[in-house]
């Protein structure tokens, strides 16, 4: 019975292995994302398209 629990924790880990770059990938890019959004610049871009309008 522990082969088989072992072997199930290895596929479940292999499975997410597969999917770890692409997760890690959109991660980064989400957090690339909110970094840029935050700079001083952009923030000073937002705020004055705002007074604009």
């Amino acid at each position: 019975m522990s082969f088989i629990n072992t072997l199930s924790i290895g596929t479940v880990l292999a499975t997410l292995a597969g999917w770890f770059p692409a997760m890690a990938a959109l991660a980064s890019l989400v957090w690339t994302c909110i970094r840029i959004f935050e700079t001083r610049t952009v923030q000073t871009w937002l705020s004055t398209r705002q007074r604009h309008r």
